[in-house]
């Protein structure tokens, strides 16, 4: 008798692929906004007392990719980030970067996405829904980090 083969329609593309496994579809040119993100980075960041916010992503992530489109990429969105002071890192998990598993797992996550802001004066970073809009975003940012005084 045939074994019987699930059809590739009934099986989510990579399901069961490590991430460094993964085809990556090819990445869009490199954007200024954000910067990469690296455990050194991010500690010389805090340790000026600089707000971060951190896009843990992957190419092969749809969700991510969707809240770049519909919320990281919004023009208030950005805006109010340069009117905080916020710098933006991004740690791009497509090919499985051992540091940055590392990281997600200090947060207490397996996979991606996860966006964390890192607040001056709190020890541990925030995290927001894994789901985005830029009223989220947004009122995310005004609970979170004092408005810049000049």
């Amino acid at each position: 008798s045939a074994a019987k083969v699930a059809p590739a329609a009934w099986s989510a593309p990579g399901a069961s692929v490590a991430p460094s496994e993964r085809a990556a579809p090819p990445r869009e040119p490199a954007d200024p906004f954000w910067r990469p993100w690296s455990e050194d980075a991010l500690a010389d960041l805090r340790e000026r007392g600089v707000p971060v916010f951190v896009d843990f992503t992957a190419a092969w992530c749809l969700s991510c990719q969707v809240n770049e489109a519909v919320a990281l990429n919004d023009a208030a969105v950005r805006a109010r980030f340069a009117e905080l002071g916020v710098a933006a890192l991004r740690a791009d998990w497509t090919a499985g970067d051992e540091a940055i598993g590392r990281a997600l797992a200090a947060l207490g996550r397996a996979s991606v996405p996860v966006y964390a802001l890192y607040a001056p004066g709190s020890a541990a970073p925030l995290l927001l829904p894994e789901l985005l809009t830029p009223a989220i975003v947004l009122r995310f940012l005004e609970r979170n980090i004092p408005s810049r005084r000049y």
